[in-house]
């Protein structure tokens, strides 16, 4: 792990819970989010603590990381769209969550006088993670939306 990251990495894991119950009051506050209401505590939450985890993981790597080993955030993904989330209600969660992360993040750096430059790798790696969730989360919600719609097409001809 770059010794620069090290820091933030290690608050960050001792603060998934922290982050991760933050993010549940968030969602569960969010007027434009309904398909949690009827979820327990353990289904709202999912895969977010490995989502942080494989954050933290990427941040401790050098260079440019590879997303494709990436697991736990398509798998929370596929997960809510399983459990009925809209396309919407599943990337406004995600958005939270980066929020929630940034926020984290600018809080760290103030309270342990973290380098403003590995605050900004740390961002944009955080922002890049959740894009490439976004774009797994999109083409997921695609693909279904057209098996979908060639299943209706071949009832209809039967």
């Amino acid at each position: 792990m770059p010794s620069n990251m090290k820091p933030l990495c290690d608050a960050l894991l001792s603060n998934v819970e922290k982050i991760t119950l933050e993010w549940v009051g968030r969602v569960q506050s969010d007027p434009y989010l309904r398909a949690d209401d009827n979820l327990t505590l353990t289904q709202i939450i999912d895969h977010v603590p490995q989502m942080l985890e494989e954050l933290c993981e990427l941040l401790g790597k050098p260079g440019e990381p590879n997303f494709d080993k990436i697991r736990a955030s398509s798998q929370h993904g596929y997960i809510r769209s399983a459990e009925g989330y809209s396309l919407t209600e599943l990337l406004r969660e995600l958005e939270l969550l980066r929020d929630c992360v940034f926020n984290f993040v600018v809080e760290t750096e103030i309270k342990q006088n973290f380098n403003r430059e590995d605050s900004i790798r740390a961002l944009r790696l955080i922002n890049k993670y959740f894009g490439e969730d976004i774009l797994f989360v999109v083409e997921h919600f695609l693909a279904r939306a057209s098996r979908d719609d060639l299943k209706k097409s071949a009832k209809a001809q039967a």
